[in-house]
Formats: C-alpha cells, sequence, structure tokens
C-alpha cells in the first residue's frame, strides 16, 4: 500500500497565507484533498458587533489585505441600507474607482505571486513594481497603502486631492503598456503554457453546483458579473465586457484576470472623466456625531442629541476580486451593528478543492491552487 497523506501547509510556501491542504497520494498521483482553515480566525463578524459602524470599516481593510477598498465598500453598502442612509452620487463614484483601482492592485499581486510559484521570476518584479504605483494612488487620497480606512457611512472620509485625475490617467497609461509585457511573459513561455494549459479543470456546472464564482466561473464561460447582473454604486451608468473564456482551466482563470484588468482600466477612465466634470459632496448631510458628521444636534444642557434610526437589516452584494462577496447588517436602532455576516467568495472556492485537484500530480497542485487565488484572510474571517 503506497497511499499516505501530506500536508502541504499552514506554513508551505504554496498556500499564500495560514491555511492546510491535507492532499492523499498515490506516488505523485492525488487521490483526496482535505482543504482545513482555523489557523488564522479573528473573528471579525462577532467583533463588529462591538464596534460603531463606522469603526467597523477599520476590520474590513484586514479581512483581505490585498482587497481592503473592495470589502470596505461591500460593508457600507448594507450597513447603509440597515440605517436607511444615501450617500451623494460623488461619494458613490469615488467609491467605484476605489474598487476598481483595488481590483487591478489585487489582481497583479495575485500575476506576481503566481508565476513566481511557477519558477518566471521576473514576471514577479514586474508585477510588484506596477503595483506600487496603485499604492501611490491611494496613499494620495487616503493617507495609506494598503489599510485605508477610507469609506464611511454616509459616504467617504474625504474628497480626492488637486491633480489626482491626472497622476491616474497616467498609471493607467503606463498599465495598459504592462499588460501587454505580462502576456508576452507568460503566455509565450513554454514553461508557463505546460504547467497551466488543461489543468485544474472545474466546469461550468461544477462551478455552479458548487456556487463558485468570479473568475473561476468565468473562466468556464458563464458571463456572471454582479456589476453587470445586479448593477450597485454607479455600475451602471460605466460601459465595459464581462471578461471571460472557455477552458474552466488554469489558463483560462489568467486570460479571464488579465481582461479584467483592461477592463477596470475602461471603468476608471469614465469614472474619472465625470469627477472632474462634477464636483460635490462627499458625505451625506443630518448624520449623527458618532457617523462621524461634522455636527450633531446639541440638547438644554449642552449634551450631543443621539439619533434613533429605525429598525432594518441590509444585504448587499458586489464582484469582489475573488468572486461574489455578500454582507447581511442588522440595525436594531443604536450605534453598534446587532449582527455582522460576511460571505467569502474564496471560502466557497476553496471548498470545491477535491473537484478541481484530484486526479493530477503533486506538482500540479501549485499552479492549479494559485489560479484559485486564496486569500485566508477573507476565509477564516
Amino acid at each position: 500500500m503506497s497511499e499516505m497523506w501530506i500536508n502541504m501547509g499552514p506554513q508551505h510556501p504554496m498556500t499564500h497565507g495560514l491555511w492546510n491542504l491535507r492532499v492523499r497520494i498515490d506516488g505523485e498521483l492525488i487521490l483526496d484533498v482535505d482543504p482545513e482553515m482555523g489557523y488564522l480566525h479573528r473573528g471579525i463578524e462577532k467583533i463588529s458587533e462591538d464596534r460603531h459602524y463606522n469603526e467597523v470599516v477599520t476590520l474590513m481593510d484586514r479581512t483581505c489585505y490585498v482587497a481592503g477598498m473592495a470589502w470596505e465598500h461591500l460593508y457600507i453598502l448594507g450597513a447603509e441600507k440597515a440605517l436607511h442612509i444615501t450617500p451623494p452620487e460623488r461619494a458613490e463614484y469615488i467609491r467605484t474607482m476605489s474598487e476598481e483601482f483595488q481590483r487591478i492592485a489585487s489582481h497583479i499581486m495575485w500575476y506576481a505571486a503566481f508565476v513566481q510559484d511557477l519558477g518566471l521570476m521576473s514576471p514577479f518584479l514586474y508585477g510588484m513594481r506596477d503595483r506600487d504605483l496603485l499604492l501611490d494612488l491611494f496613499q494620495s487620497y487616503t493617507g495609506a497603502r494598503m489599510t485605508y480606512e477610507y469609506m464611511r457611512v454616509g459616504g467617504v472620509r474625504n474628497d480626492l486631492p488637486h491633480g489626482f485625475s491626472d497622476r491616474a490617467r497616467k498609471v493607467l497609461d503606463w498599465l495598459m503598456e504592462r499588460f501587454k509585457e505580462y502576456d508576452q511573459l507568460c503566455m509565450g513561455s513554454d514553461i508557463f503554457r505546460r504547467r497551466c494549459d488543461g489543468l485544474g479543470v472545474l466546469s461550468a456546472q461544477d462551478c455552479i453546483d458548487f456556487g463558485v464564482t468570479g473568475p473561476m466561473l468565468r473562466s468556464a464561460g458563464v458571463a456572471r458579473d454582479l456589476r453587470k447582473d445586479r448593477p450597485y454604486s454607479v455600475y451602471g451608468r460605466v460601459d465595459f465586457d464581462v471578461a471571460r473564456a472557455t477552458t474552466a482551466d488554469v489558463t483560462g482563470r489568467y486570460l479571464v484576470r488579465m481582461e479584467e484588468m483592461r477592463q477596470s482600466v475602461r471603468i476608471l477612465r469614465q469614472v474619472l472623466d465625470w469627477l472632474d466634470r462634477n464636483p460635490g459632496p462627499v458625505m451625506a448631510e443630518n448624520l449623527p456625531r458618532w457617523l462621524g458628521a461634522p455636527y450633531a444636534p446639541i440638547g438644554r444642557e449642552g449634551y450631543l442629541l443621539k439619533r434613533e434610526y429605525p429598525k432594518g437589516v441590509g444585504f448587499a452584494a458586489i464582484e469582489e476580486p475573488h468572486g461574489e462577496a455578500a454582507v447581511y447588517v442588522v440595525n436594531e436602532g443604536g450605534e453598534h451593528p446587532y449582527r455582522v455576516k460576511f460571505r467569502s467568495p474564496v471560502y466557497v472556492n476553496l471548498s470545491a478543492a477535491r473537484k478541481y485537484l484530484v486526479g493530477y500530480h503533486v506538482a500540479d497542485i501549485p499552479p492549479i491552487m494559485g489560479s484559485v487565488d486564496v486569500c485566508v484572510g477573507e476565509s477564516d474571517r
């Protein structure tokens, strides 16, 4: 009997985070897999119940450190529905802009780490160089490079600085040229094609059965994208195409993410044009002090009056860089959310690991799992 279980994690370089992939093998052949989470659990959902609505934003940047703006946007949309608050139009455009910049930054981070796992070092260096330009943009209007704490219930913390649009457009022009280089380095590499073509196949029906979303689903030919199918913020006002492939393998997931970055640039140029033409407020008026508003009503004795909001629940779903993320917020009329629940797309995508790993070889695990784009922080929340 030559079968045995091996552990690829929680410290294995393939995992890109604290989780464990238990693999049953016969020689080099994969017979079964068992993803194990729990090494990074931080209780973010429960902690949120003891924080003011805007204090929860701090936790969102740490839910997935490569997609902080997307998770901020998701939570804020759910909280605003629960609190019956409508943000200004300009704030919605800035949020959409932030989410699309974050999508590109997340995909570039994935690209850099993914190709390095395959033995291609130059693309890793190029990717990290280009991602830094996006972090510079984030820093210019949020003051931070990864943990932004920028979005607020009712809008965003501050408007964009003078000259931001011009800087952003230069970065977008640069990136469009670099995307061509990325394709040359990967699709023109015999090593890349041999290690990616035909591996990790997950059919469209299997994706639907397991609830797999995002680039993995679209690589199987399903043009499902919440920005198109259930538009939120201002996605219904911009033109873009849903990136998809038909091979349902590692190469297909690479192609989808590359095209998504190009489509994000297309969206960003439209949003920047609108922001240049339409100045205005970035925060809703008449919010209570505990939501970060500049003022609140004052009682006769000089104490701030606490505003009781109508009770309600808020559900929101967005197309996060890894797939469909959702939040459920329960408002009982106080300063803290009564309950917060998140749906992590990566957690669901990992749940299907047995379907797209069994039958391949141990050496195929890094490219296959790399194509899933695992973020443990959002999975083990």
